[in-house]
């Protein structure tokens, strides 16, 4: 039985950000099932279907200008007019600019669309901003959809347990890479590193993803001041854009990122290589004997960026969970305390001397990312969609 499904999301490729790159992905993937597939998002992505992969596969409407309650009549009717049989909503809050207007949509949709089967999925449960002292009114409209939606996904352990502590039952399906490797080979990365100033002999750390406060770069940049401090040639790698489309507060940290690497002395110890395709991006993966990621508010299978790092095959430093993800997660990581530079340091020290832990960790992480491919991730859905159907 295939279906007609409708994404809204508030980015989409050529914007640049982690839930619109993973809607192009898993719509490729149902597509190729034999689903019919439409996308409604934002203006901004008008150029999606330059893209030669989302034209051959995905049908994208970028007609939504703000995403307001004059944004939601729009999306309304362009549902409407998709006559889809699945629309699904794919919900990060600052993704919609903060505004509550599209918290509402399952609520209208099962008034105004009685043969749609409203699902959302909660990349992240922050809550938007509605006005001062809103309190408890912002986790209640950030639950809101859910409450009223006909299926609920969670891509992660903490979040799915978020929900069902508020009586909200999810289905939890991890989240996929939003990058494809490309393999290389040793002088394409010595040329690299040498297009960034970076010695030939120094012990490369990367980082990859979007600079925000969650992902703990200040911690990453007082780790790196650390080592070089105790004699070690260590350089930071930062791998990719620095800020996306979505997120204003992160143009903010980004400031602060910026200043620090100028205050802990390292300008020359840090590389920004700005947007990569998938083939320079994997060979700035290779270029790394370690990849830090220490998110303050734990590791989670959530993390686009983990998933990119993971199947690239690297070894990687990052923070405990929150709540224990499963599947060998934690077997593949090497973890430490969130806000810790002193352990991050020691870590991170620990695998550039010891290339036998590094290797280990570079097998577990491509096993562990064997698990998460979307022909997978789409299978699942597909069957969360079929029971849902089915009634």
């Amino acid at each position: 039985m295939n279906a007609r499904i409708c994404f809204i999301t508030g980015e989409f490729p050529p914007m640049r950000g982690g839930m619109g790159d993973y809607t192009r992905e898993l719509g490729i993937a149902l597509a190729r099932m034999g689903h019919e597939v439409h996308v409604i998002t934002h203006i901004n992505a008008r150029g999606a279907n330059h893209d030669p992969r989302v034209a051959r596969h995905l049908t994208v409407h970028p007609h939504i200008e703000r995403w307001n309650w004059h944004g939601l009549r729009r999306l309304i009717a362009l549902t409407r007019r998709l006559e889809a049989t699945i629309v699904h909503l794919q919900y990060q809050t600052a993704a919609y600019n903060m505004h509550p207007a599209i918290n509402t949509f399952p609520w209208w949709a099962r008034r105004l669309l009685p043969k749609v089967r409203a699902t959302i999925t909660y990349h992240d449960l922050l809550v938007p901003y509605l006005f001062p002292k809103a309190g408890a009114l912002r986790r209640w409209i950030t639950y809101f959809p859910a409450r009223h939606a006909h299926l609920v996904i969670t891509t992660n352990a903490e979040d799915q347990w978020t929900l069902e502590s508020a009586g909200i039952a999810s289905v939890r399906i991890p989240i996929g890479p939003n990058v494809h490797p490309v393999p290389v080979n040793a002088k394409d990365v010595a040329e690299f590193r040498h297009r960034l100033g970076i010695p030939p002999n120094a012990g490369v750390v990367g980082y990859f993803g979007f600079l925000n406060r969650s992902k703990g770069v200040t911690d990453l940049l007082q780790a790196i001041r650390t080592l070089v401090d105790a004699g070690r040639d260590v350089h930071l790698l930062m791998l990719g854009e620095q800020v996306g489309a979505s997120d204003p507060t992160n143009q903010g940290y980004r400031q602060e990122v910026v200043s620090t690497v100028h205050s802990l002395n390292l300008s020359e110890r840090v590389h920004w290589t700005g947007f990569l395709d998938d083939a320079a991006l994997s060979c700035g993966f290779a270029a790394c004997e370690v990849v830090a990621l220490p998110y303050r508010d734990g590791a989670s299978l959530r993390r686009g960026t983990l998933q990119a790092a993971l199947v690239h095959g690297t070894a990687i430093v990052t923070t405990y969970p929150r709540v224990p993800q499963g599947d060998g997660f934690e077997e593949a990581l090497y973890l430490v305390p969130p806000e810790n530079a002193a352990a991050l340091a020691q870590a991170i020290a620990h695998l550039l001397d010891t290339p036998s832990v590094r290797r280990d960790l570079q097998e577990r992480a491509r096993a562990l990312s064997r698990r998460f491919t979307w022909d997978k991730i789409a299978a699942r859905h597909v069957e969360a969609y079929m029971s849902l159907l089915r009634g």
